[in-house]
């Protein structure tokens, strides 16, 4: 995430429509309100009328759930959700509605694919935080030119949306994003692999404990740690470790005992910390204090 001074928050108060407007000192400006006709009509004035176009977030605070959208009036847009609302997103409380201060013909926002490039990646964004996202989005094609602006949009919005307290987990690199829980176990079931039990952190699949770790990114790569009953598994050799990430990442624990410099000494410690390395080259790497291990062959990707 870019550093606060290159990018800027500065936000005010509450005022007479029940508006609080936000900005970075680039390009990102925001308006939340309540779910008000009196408040979209104040949004609708301050813009003269004319379209403006954008992202809107509705969040239903209650239940933890948003719907995320893009239209080329927002005005329009958000008007008929606050009249007749969608049954999924029914109870929604309060708008987030972000462009860059431009009307229509002057914004980048004006580009229907840079906005849904945005949807999606928001979308993705939010699942990650834990958000239930009661909307869907299409990947996009982008050229060089809307690639170059999506970029720069959505560095802003990661620090913006964080400054906000709206997330605090960021979506990593393409081939160390995380894969989210209903993607992972359609992933398995393509490849073969047969669910008895799911959970969370440890589930049964093809009769074998399987541990579910996404790691804590650290300089030596994604680190996972071993302890009380993972640990106890780890030093039976029974399971394996599955890790989300740029697809997904199965090893068997059989693997990860052999870079393991003294076993006797290792399980001696509270924890045992290993850590996943994905290369710019494609690999995948276990490592272990001076050790690493290539276990590309571990990988299946999404498709």
């Amino acid at each position: 995430m870019t550093d606060n001074k290159d990018i800027g928050y500065y936000e005010e108060l509450l005022n007479g429509s029940a508006i609080v407007r936000a900005r970075t000192i680039r390009q990102i400006r925001s308006w939340v309100f309540p779910r008000s006709l009196e408040s979209i009509e104040a949004l609708n004035k301050e813009f003269a009328g004319a379209d403006f176009p954008g992202i809107y977030i509705l969040i239903d605070t209650k239940a933890t759930k948003v719907y995320i959208g893009e239209a080329k009036n927002i005005y329009n847009r958000l008007k008929t959700h606050i009249t007749d609302p969608e049954d999924k997103i029914k109870h929604w409380e309060q708008v987030l509605v972000i462009n860059d201060g431009r009307i229509a013909v002057q914004s980048d926002f004006n580009d229907n694919v840079i906005r849904m490039a945005i949807e999606i990646y928001l979308i993705k964004l939010f699942k990650l935080n834990k958000y239930t996202v009661v909307a869907q989005g299409d990947e996009q094609n982008l050229n060089g030119q809307q690639k170059s602006i999506y970029s720069s949009l959505i560095e802003e919005l990661n620090f913006f949306l964080n400054r906000k307290g709206l997330i605090s987990k960021f979506i990593e690199k393409r081939n160390e994003e995380e894969v989210m829980q209903d993607d992972l176990k359609k992933i398995l079931a393509k490849h073969g692999y047969n669910i008895q039990r799911w959970r969370a952190y440890e589930s049964q699949i093809n009769g074998s404990r399987f541990f579910i770790r996404s790691g804590s990114k650290k300089t030596k790569g994604w680190q996972v740690t071993f302890r009380d009953k993972f640990k106890e598994a780890l030093q039976k050799s029974a399971g394996y470790l599955l890790m989300p990430r740029g697809g997904i990442v199965i090893i068997p624990f059989a693997e990860i005992l052999t870079v393991l410099d003294n076993k006797t000494a290792a399980f001696k410690n509270n924890t045992i910390d290993v850590f996943i390395e994905f290369t710019d080259d494609s690999k995948v790497k276990l490592n272990y204090k001076n050790n690493s291990m290539d276990i590309t062959k571990y990988r299946l990707l999404k498709n």
